[in-house]
C-alpha cells in the first residue's frame, strides 16, 4: 500500500482499468468489491481540494492481461 495525495490519487483512479475496495461482512471477513470507477471519480471531486494534506491508500497492480488493478483501503 502507497500514500497518495488527493490529486495523485485522482490521477491513479483515472488511469486504473478496475478499481477494488473492501467490504467487511463481519469481523472476521472481509471480501473485495467492485466498484464504479466514474462514481469514484464523482465522490472525489466534492471533496475540498483544502482537503489535500489528507493520505489515500491504495495498491495498483498489473495482471497478466495487462490491465491495471486498483485496490482501496
Amino acid at each position: 500500500m502507497e500514500r497518495y495525495t488527493l490529486k495523485e490519487f485522482k490521477k491513479l483512479v483515472k488511469n486504473a482499468d478496475i478499481v477494488y475496495g473492501q467490504v467487511s461482512l463481519n469481523a472476521a471477513v472481509n471480501i473485495p468489491s467492485r466498484v464504479k470507477k466514474k462514481s469514484l471519480l464523482e465522490q472525489l471531486e466534492m471533496i475540498d481540494s483544502k482537503l489535500d494534506n489528507l493520505g489515500y491508500y491504495a495498491q495498483l497492480t498489473i495482471d497478466k492481461k495487462g490491465r491495471k488493478i486498483l485496490k482501496l483501503v
